[in-house]
């Protein structure tokens, strides 16, 4: 504000990100495309932070608060769906039946059926990148499809990242904003 007036801001074009976008599994190794996508996609952080306990205590006070649930997700709303799409990040089994593929879904999560990440690709005004990497995903949202006349069938594919045993206190995500 100079002499009392407001100077609006003006958004940078690196500052605007566009919505569309590439979701990739196990971006940086097998670079698989998940396939096209229908309302987008979304990416959000579970989080519960709590208040740090002691005897006078009135409210909140400052520096006495601990991170106890942190946990990043990518949402995939896929358009393309088949036993590839829905055996990512889920433990399934897949048995070929000649005229068909039979998919059952197992009651156990084994470590291979954890992938390495699930990565959005996105990108900002600019052209540059915007990349959100999911790490250790597991598909641990439900699965729902909804058939409507005259509809695509879309299923929301809900990725979560895990923590790592070596390295428990570094969440499992990482955002890169205007990489080439």
């Amino acid at each position: 504000m100079a002499n009392g007036v407001v100077t609006p801001v003006v958004p940078l074009a690196n500052d605007i990100k566009l919505g569309e976008g590439v979701v990739y599994i196990n971006y940086g190794t097998d670079n698989t495309i998940l396939g096209a996508t229908d309302g987008g996609s979304q990416f959000k952080i579970e989080k519960k932070i709590i208040d740090i306990k002691y005897d006078g205590k009135y409210g909140p006070t400052k520096g006495l608060k601990r991170v106890e649930i942190f946990i990043p997700r990518l949402i995939v709303n896929c358009l393309k769906l088949n036993y590839n799409t829905l055996g990512y990040g889920i433990p399934i089994t897949v048995t070929d039946m000649t005229t068909y593929q039979k998919i059952t879904f197992d009651l156990n999560v084994e470590a291979e059926d954890v992938l390495t990440n699930v990565a959005f690709i996105g990108q900002a005004f600019d052209g540059k990148a915007l990349k959100i990497i999911v790490k250790n995903a597991l598909m641990d949202g439900d699965i729902e499809l909804d058939f409507k006349e005259k509809a695509s069938v879309v299923g929301q594919l809900q990725y979560s990242g895990h923590y790592a045993y070596a390295t428990p206190t570094t969440p499992p995500f990482e955002i890169r904003d205007y990489e080439i």
